[in-house]
């Protein structure tokens, strides 16, 4: 049987845990454009997500700037490959800034958090910028604020910081009966990328950068590999086709 064709990133070989992520095989490329072809109408369904074949296709075209659709279908994805990880809703932190706990405790109905040791939340700024918190929940807690374009502030993340704890407060009190992350205790906020070049060169990728964190904190990266990693000027557009062929044999098993 010959041997598969794969391409890789060339610099990522020293970590193997990362390079497997991009090691997908040429013909399931090949096959995915296919079906693109063939099914241009057609839904994919993730879990509760749904992706249209043309919100798939537009994965591979490197100027796009990726939608809720996208970014959910793919946090969900990886909340069912990495049973230690939660992902929420990219509506999720506007709606809880914007009305309150009460708006969404439903949210996490079927969900233990206290049970998982990564939380990860995408938000949308302004409209126009993803960036993802995610939340680790081993003590000490610590959250990451993670954007892109390096441009949120000091204190604008701080805030997501404590709204966010605020969550975690409301969310221990109402379903765990349990005051487990007292309003006292230190939450370490970890500002990734703020006063430092950031990987983002472009006005497009933030959607793609949220997918590639997510991805890299799931599979337990250390933060300064991240970091290294997403300076890697192949590896955004790879990850768009990652995320696609991903998504597209998830739904094809399922």
């Amino acid at each position: 049987m010959p041997q598969k064709s794969r391409k890789r990133i060339i610099g990522l070989e020293e970590y193997p845990e990362v390079s497997k992520i991009f090691d997908h095989n040429e013909n399931s490329q090949m096959e995915l454009t296919k079906w693109l072809c063939r099914n241009s109408k057609d839904v994919i369904y993730i879990n509760s997500e749904s992706l249209t074949a043309k919100k798939l296709y537009e994965l591979r075209n490197k100027n796009t700037w990726l939608s809720s659709d996208h970014i959910n279908a793919y946090l969900s994805y990886l909340s069912t490959k990495f049973h230690h990880v939660y992902s929420l809703s990219s509506f999720f932190y506007t709606k809880l800034t914007k009305a309150g706990y009460s708006s969404v405790v439903r949210w996490t109905k079927r969900t233990q958090i206290s049970q998982k040791k990564i939380i990860f939340v995408p938000i949308n700024l302004h409209q126009s910028h993803w960036i993802l918190a995610a939340i680790f929940m081993k003590d000490p807690y610590r959250i990451a604020v993670l954007d892109s374009l390096g441009s949120i502030s000091n204190d604008y993340a701080i805030a997501i910081g404590k709204n966010l704890v605020k969550w975690l407060n409301d969310e221990y009190r109402n379903k765990c009966n349990s005051n487990e992350i007292g309003d006292q205790i230190k939450v370490v906020l970890d500002i990734m990328f703020l006063n430092e070049e950031p990987p983002q060169v472009d006005g497009h990728s933030c959607g793609v950068f949220v997918c590639l964190f997510a991805r890299l904190i799931a599979e337990n990266i250390e933060k300064d590999k991240i970091k290294y990693i997403a300076k890697f000027e192949e590896v955004i557009e790879k990850f768009r086709k990652v995320i696609s062929i991903e998504l597209w044999e998830y739904a094809n098993e399922k």
